[in-house]
């Protein structure tokens, strides 16, 4: 792949520290997310008790997780029980739609995050759909958020004049909140879901709204999709752009007692880039990006998955879940990221130092509750393989080892997990699990280029 990092070592040798006695931060049950826009809802076959493959894949990333529903297209939804669109471009939510949601989040056991449409609609109209939703989901709707990225109503969707800020967007946020409480009571709330500019979720804590129990950013590496700019190695290198970003974040959630979620993420924002967003190397920044946001303690995040908003016929580039045939739907190299990250499992997250490495190698590790250690490297390198030496902070008695491997670092299929991959339905069985030497506290593993090696370390029994 061309204009990767030249600095790299050629099999180079470095060393991993882990704190394992270091308190930690825990990552909830819940971390792992897709979001996907209102459209998806419409034809009433995607979440759908009767899609088999869809709920087959989304189950095996866990039996907790947060759907989040609303994007851009929530600007264009309509609640109508009669199911007739007023306009062309209108979206319109049935209850029909929202039962066949309701019965797909009960089977797998998932929580929702229901977007309401801000920029167009009415709080009247908002409340009347909130009622359903919260009727028709009970226990598996987590909140509701009013509105998508307000922060860009004025500038990039024009529903609102130029001038329009966050002073405007909460004035009208209460209205809708007001109206929702009126019907529901204990509603609950998530916001303020904006892209870009994080100080609005700071102005947005800072009201204390009834019922508000999450808060909300969204976070794309860089776009627009097809821009001379955008390319591989460049998403390889930005692992650095999110910090300042989970720093403030956290201060929000630390300050106002709430805890933060990246609702919509993924790499490049106008649909993702084909060739960059579908890639192993896609995999590898998101699986890196998942443990960068549980090392702050965001409380998950989702990436945005689904079709393309203008061209409904094709896929996201880089939703996790494509389309396949038959009506069934396939794993992309993101959707292996986030099945890597659940194999790391609940705990929390400790303290892995690394030294000797160029800073495409990464490193992450987990403390299990029953006190065993779970650890991922990540080298990002396209051809340099790296031997990485781990004092993993105690002994253990044993250990294994699973790799996400794939053909190239640009490479769109042929990604495996454990030497398996995992077919339309969520089925997959690895195969390929190696046995880890341990030398009193320390392990060496090699880490080929391209790829990622998680590797588990149990206590004796």
């Amino acid at each position: 792949m061309a204009g990767t990092d030249s600095h790299a070592q050629s099999d180079a040798n470095a060393f991993a520290a882990i704190a394992y006695e270091d308190a930690g931060r825990k990552i909830p049950s819940d971390f792992i997310g897709l979001s996907y826009e209102s459209t998806i809802l419409a034809p009433g076959d995607y979440f759908a008790p009767d899609n088999a493959s869809v709920l087959g894949l989304i189950r095996l990333l866990g039996r907790d997780g947060v759907i989040r529903i609303g994007g851009n297209t929530s600007e264009r939804t309509v609640w109508r029980a009669d199911g007739k669109a007023a306009r062309p471009e209108d979206i319109v939510i049935t209850p029909v739609s929202i039962d066949r949601l309701a019965a797909a989040m009960r089977a797998l056991g998932w929580k929702l995050i229901y977007g309401l449409n801000l920029a167009r609609g009415t709080a009247e109209q908002a409340a009347e759909e909130a009622a359903y939703v919260s009727q028709a989901l009970g226990a598996n709707l987590l909140a509701f958020q009013i509105g998508n990225e307000p922060n860009g109503f004025g500038r990039w969707t024009a529903v609102r004049p130029r001038t329009y800020d966050a002073v405007a967007f909460l004035a009208e946020w209460r209205e809708f909140h007001k109206a929702i409480r009126a019907r529901l009571p204990d509603a609950r709330f998530a916001g303020p879901d904006v892209a870009g500019e994080t100080g609005w979720v700071g102005a947005f804590a800072e009201q204390h709204p009834a019922g508000l129990v999450l808060l909300t950013d969204h976070y794309y590496v860089d776009g627009p999709a097809g821009a001379p700019h955008i390319s591989l190695a460049r998403l390889l290198h930005s692992d650095q752009q999110i910090l300042p970003e989970l720093e403030k974040l956290s201060h929000y959630s630390r300050s106002y007692r709430l805890p933060y979620r990246i609702v919509e993420a993924n790499s490049i924002y106008n649909e993702g880039q084909p060739g960059v967003s579908d890639t192993l190397g896609a995999a590898l920044w998101g699986l890196e990006l998942m443990f960068q946001a549980a090392t702050a303690g965001a409380a998950g995040i989702n990436f945005h998955a689904g079709v393309h908003n203008l061209r409904p016929s094709e896929d996201k580039a880089y939703t996790p879940i494509a389309r396949s045939s038959g009506g069934r739907h396939r794993p992309t190299p993101p959707f292996y990221a986030m099945l890597a990250f659940v194999q790391i499992g609940l705990g929390a997250i400790v303290p892995a130092r690394l030294a000797g490495t160029s800073g495409v190698l990464k490193a992450f590790a987990v403390r299990k509750p029953e006190g065993a250690l779970q650890l991922c490297l990540i080298n990002k390198d396209h051809e340099r393989s790296a031997q990485v030496t781990i004092d993993a902070g105690r002994g253990f008695a044993t250990g294994s080892l699973m790799r996400l491997l794939g053909p190239a670092l640009d490479a769109t299929t042929g990604i495996t997990l454990g030497g398996a991959s995992v077919d339309e339905f969520g089925t997959w069985a690895p195969t390929n699990m190696e046995t880890v030497q341990l030398s009193g506290r320390e392990i060496s593993v090699a880490v080929p280029a391209a790829s990622a090696a998680l590797i588990s370390l149990q206590q004796a029994r």
